[in-house]
């Protein structure tokens, strides 16, 4: 049985069931019926027989036969004296019984007809006793029940493989997204394709909430393919570019062309392009702890008006030297349990990417204060390039960068950083920009 599939078996199952069920039901329904006919006739056997005796007069010892009817309601009616002589009627009608007559006693005699039911009353009249014999035959009742098992026979294998043919497509409905899951994870494996989606309809059963189940799963699975794909390439892609200049630089340094002048210029530009790297792997090493939930907080009381003011002052050259004014407007005396390193990394890199890609003369905003509801809300805000309105839900991906033309410049990494140890403080952080006058970046703890 384990060879056949589920379809198979529960149809089998199904289909054994309701024969049993219906069979014994059948069986059932034909005594009941033939209880039914005996206990009718029964009752109709005795009623004529009372209406008899009660009908039977003698006069002068001769039987009064004017009022008699012999034939009631298929009942054949006979009176005989103590003797057993047939007193009436006179003609045999062919339905008489050669048999002991027995005082209320109805019971069944097998003929080559099919069967006769026979009913005798002992009684008298006056002081005349007298017996009266009433015959009622079966074959009618026999033809009757004979009939219905012919027609309820006939009709049961119909019926049964009506009741299979229906449970196997009900079940081959019902286990149809089974199916459907087994196809699309064969085009899966076969074609690496997990954009295939189970096909659930309007279902609402048990499978079709498992199908949609799996395709959330399967969209899921895409979504970290296709990401766990694009950071593949995007690391690729941002370590292509330092490794071709720390080679080109090599090279020329190592060329006898270069001079002592070329030869330290080109270990410096190898310097720079090795402490990117170095930077970037870093923070992926770190990202990738984060991910893997091994990075741990080390959380402590902190005085995060302090801490941002001296973040804010140590960049305040950087911005200088490229000829921004960087204001604040940080509250006083605000607390924090946090990680103070994180959050250090957090501002840095907020005030770094606004430096960084502002314009000659812009300025920066950096605001610590909190909200009426009790939220700590640091924003920091630029006259910089901006972002456009598509790439701003995007900014936070690793590597993605809103404006090429600043390729050389970071690791792509900041804002991911930014949001992630947001988020690991129990806050959230969102942006606003409009493209080619400034944006505004704002972290809520």
């Amino acid at each position: 049985m384990k060879r056949f599939s589920i379809k198979a078996r529960v149809t089998v199952w199904y289909t054994v069931f309701m024969l049993l069920l219906a069979g014994s039901l059948l069986a059932l329904l034909f005594l009941m019926s033939e209880g039914l006919s005996q206990r009718r006739l029964r009752m109709q056997l005795k009623d004529a027989v009372a209406d008899t005796v009660a009908d039977v007069h003698f006069r002068y010892g001769n039987l009064n036969t004017e009022d008699l009817d012999f034939y009631k309601n298929g009942v054949s009616l006979f009176i005989y004296d103590t003797s057993g002589y047939l007193l009436a009627p006179k003609v045999n009608l062919g339905v008489q019984v050669d048999s002991l007559l027995q005082d209320q006693t109805a019971r069944t005699l097998r003929t080559a007809s099919g069967g006769q039911m026979v009913y005798d009353v002992y009684a008298t009249d006056g002081s005349t006793p007298f017996w009266v014999r009433g015959i009622v035959s079966l074959e009618g009742s026999v033809q009757i029940y004979g009939l219905l098992r012919f027609l309820v026979l006939g009709a049961f294998p119909f019926f049964i493989l009506l009741v299979a043919l229906g449970g196997y497509q009900v079940t081959k409905r019902a286990f149809r997204p089974i199916g459907q899951m087994a196809e699309t994870a064969d085009r899966i494996t076969s074609g690496n394709d997990l954009s295939q989606r189970i096909d659930t309809g309007s279902s609402q059963d048990e499978l079709g909430r498992l199908g949609a189940t799996m395709n959330r799963m399967l969209a899921r699975l895409q979504d970290s393919f296709e990401t766990e794909r694009q950071f593949t390439s995007d690391v690729s892609h941002e370590l292509r570019t330092p490794l071709s200049v720390i080679r080109s630089q090599c090279e020329y340094g190592l060329s006898e062309a270069a001079g002592e002048r070329e030869r330290q210029e080109a270990l410096a530009s190898i310097a720079r392009q090795a402490n990117r790297m170095n930077a970037m792997v870093s923070q992926l090493l770190f990202l990738s702890r984060a991910d893997r939930g091994a990075f741990s907080l080390e959380k402590k009381e902190l005085d995060l008006s302090g801490l941002v003011e001296g973040c804010a002052m140590d960049l305040m050259p950087a911005a200088e030297a490229r000829g921004l004014s960087l204001q604040t407007d940080i509250a006083p005396g605000l607390r924090i349990s946090g990680d103070e390193t994180m959050l250090l990394r957090l501002v840095d890199n907020l005030l770094t990417n606004a430096i960084r890609y502002n314009r000659e003369g812009g300025s920066i905003c950096l605001s610590l204060e909190q909200t009426p509801e009790g939220h700590i809300r640091l924003s920091v805000r630029d006259t910089g390039i901006g972002i456009r309105k598509e790439d701003l839900p995007r900014i936070w991906n690793r590597f993605y960068r809103a404006d090429p033309s600043r390729h050389s410049e970071g690791t792509g990494l900041g804002l991911s950083m930014v949001k992630w140890i947001a988020e690991a403080h129990g806050g959230t952080v969102s942006a606003d920009s409009v493209y080619g006058e400034g944006s505004c970046f704002t972290v809520l703890l």
